[in-house]
């Protein structure tokens, strides 16, 4: 029995979409949009996705948050993802949020997050 030529297209096509997925997981573990350095509470997507890792540029007196909100006005504790330590360095998060992404640096931090939309 041999192949026809429909056969052997939807392989190829099955094959692109195969890769096309392992594309997409690894660039959404890798981080696909990376914020400016945030001062102060600053929303940085509204949306679903997934933070990737933070790092702390200046690491400021006091610890900050990330929250899974879309609004400075509606941080709370019962939305926060994680902390954002004050000392310099990357931290490494790997969490999924679906409400959006709010960073509110503790006092005198500076900070960047990465993240994948969607």
């Amino acid at each position: 029995m041999s192949a026809n030529l429909g056969d052997i297209l939807t392989t190829q096509k099955n094959g692109v979409f195969a890769i096309n997925n392992l594309s997409q997981g690894t660039l959404r573990g890798l981080g696909t949009q990376t914020s400016i350095t945030i001062t102060a509470a600053t929303v940085i997507y509204v949306g679903a996705g997934y933070l990737v890792n933070l790092s702390v540029v200046v690491a400021g007196t006091t610890v900050g948050t990330v929250s899974n909100t879309g609004a400075i006005g509606t941080v709370a504790a019962a939305n926060a993802l994680c902390a954002i330590p004050n000392t310099i360095g990357i931290v490494r998060v790997g969490q999924v949020f679906s409400t959006g992404l709010v960073v509110t640096p503790g006092t005198g931090q500076s900070v960047n997050v990465t993240y994948s939309p969607g």
